[in-house]
């Protein structure tokens, strides 16, 4: 009885294809390809890079200028390039309170501007009259560069006054048609030409008001037909679409299959090739593709929740799943509880144990800069309970305990549903819980020394002007 019994075993593991397995190594590959193709590399590192070039300026004066260009630890594209390609970013997945707040204060500050003129070349540009410095210069507070009431092109805008009462960041954009025959005399910031419009830069959708030149040393969108910031929605070009729709829930689903960089797509390939491989074997395409997806889908929402303004990619939630179905496998042996013994003799306890000092031991790398601990304990939570709900041991009424793993089963489904709907529900209504609270992101960087974590992106920093 046992060589016909393994020759059928033999004979399934010749005709097994591991058709997720597949799927995800295409899938992964093409995307890596992708981004590589399309997308410069960025420097390597964990910190930003200086940039110094001296240019031309919308003042029409060579200065020195410097930008910082965030570096890439994992060898790829930027972060700037990764979130519009669909990584894991908090304002992009939700209207953020923060970085509203941020962009209104913006606001309040553009409001204190006026226009800067240049009457020895005539040209001009929007600023604060502190930066307005050159002798040839003088300052019209109050006033837009280009843009008044009394000579806007739209017929209905220009009557109606109800648009033009209030701060000048709330007037519409209604630029002047024809500046040649205008007084320059009498209305010089109509008539001269504008040398610097709205640049949007960075990740945290801040705008700054330089030359053309200068926008594209800084990487940003240049906005040459806008003459505020206020005009301007750089979140929407940060994130490369309509935050107010709901284009962003991809945003859940994608980062899982995108990797940072050369080095991470080094390390998730064989793991998908041997390990998950071997899971899809013995569970099947569907309990490894809904385990492997929403492992990483809800190690994607903990890493949003708890560092939002940190970009995220990668396969570390699926791969923490994985390891945390291989504890539940062991686990969930509800039978084998009754019997210590025969646990022990199985091992049970042994490979559980090794399991969790990987999982463990695993988090360490963690603790440095660009390495998500709260995607991967989010897929480990996700991928242990979720293995409990999928288990392949199919429940009969034959079994002495068949309640017992139903009702186990069911309360464990329950859990995840539970669990799900408290995050997104934090996610999106609760977004000041931890603001005011630094311990979130030690658990995803430890400051060893002074410089280490403050460039990891994982709070909103400090606007750096024009």
């Amino acid at each position: 009885m046992k060589e016909p019994l393994q020759k059928k075993k033999r004979e399934e593991c010749h005709y097994f294809r591991p058709y997720f397995t597949y799927w995800l190594l295409f899938s992964n590959t093409l995307i890596m390809i992708t981004a590589l193709g399309y997308y410069s590399i960025a420097p390597f590192g964990t910190s930003f890079k200086q940039v110094n070039k001296t240019l031309l300026r919308h003042n029409l004066a060579y200065e020195n200028v410097i930008y910082e260009q965030q570096e890439n630890f994992w060898i790829g594209p930027n972060y700037e390039d990764l979130i519009h390609f669909g990584a894991k970013y908090g304002p992009c997945m939700r209207t953020d309170w923060l970085l509203t707040a941020l962009i209104e204060q913006d606001k309040l500050r553009e409001d204190q501007t006026g226009c800067c003129v240049r009457d020895d070349l005539n040209v001009c540009w929007q600023t604060h009259k502190t930066k307005c410095k050159s002798v040839f210069a003088t300052f019209h507070p109050g006033k837009v560069c280009g843009l008044a009431q009394d000579y806007c092109s739209d017929e209905d805008l220009r009557n109606n006054n109800s648009l033009w009462d209030g701060r000048v960041t709330d007037w519409p954009r209604c630029p002047v048609p024809d500046r040649a025959n205008i007084s320059k005399d009498l209305f010089p910031h109509l008539a001269c030409e504008i040398t610097a419009r709205p640049c949007c830069v960075g990740l945290q959708g801040e705008c700054v008001i330089v030359s053309e030149e200068e926008c594209q040393l800084r990487n940003g969108y240049f906005h040459e037909n806008h003459t505020l910031c206020s005009q301007v929605h750089c979140v929407k070009h940060v994130c490369g679409i309509d935050i107010s729709e709901l284009h962003f829930i991809y945003r859940i689903f994608l980062p899982t299959y995108i990797s940072s960089g050369i080095i991470q797509f080094a390390f998730v390939i064989p793991f998908i090739f041997f390990v998950v491989r071997s899971v899809e074997k013995t569970y099947g395409f569907w309990r490894t593709a809904v385990i492997y997806t929403l492992s990483g889908c809800c190690g994607t929402m903990v890493s949003a929740f708890f560092t939002p303004y940190q970009p995220q990619v990668g396969a570390g939630g699926s791969i923490f799943g994985v390891i945390g179905l291989h504890m539940a496998r062991d686990i969930v042996e509800i039978r084998n509880w009754l019997d210590v013994r025969n646990l022990a003799r199985q091992h049970r306890t042994k490979k559980t144990l090794i399991f969790l000092f990987l999982a463990l031991l695993s988090f360490i790398p963690g603790l440095v800069p660009w390495i998500d601990n709260w995607s991967h304990l989010g897929g480990l939570v996700f991928g242990f309970l979720l293995s409990i709900c999928l288990q392949s041991h199919r429940i009969s009424r034959d079994d002495r305990d068949w309640g017992i793993r139903l009702t186990f089963r069911l309360l464990t489904l329950v859990i995840v549903i539970l669990l799900f709907a408290i995050l997104m529900f934090t996610f999106y209504l609760k977004q000041d819980l931890f603001l005011d609270r630094h311990w979130p992101s030690y658990f995803n960087c430890i400051p060893f020394t002074e410089n280490l974590c403050q460039d990891s992106c994982m709070e909103l920093r400090p606007r750096v002007g024009d």
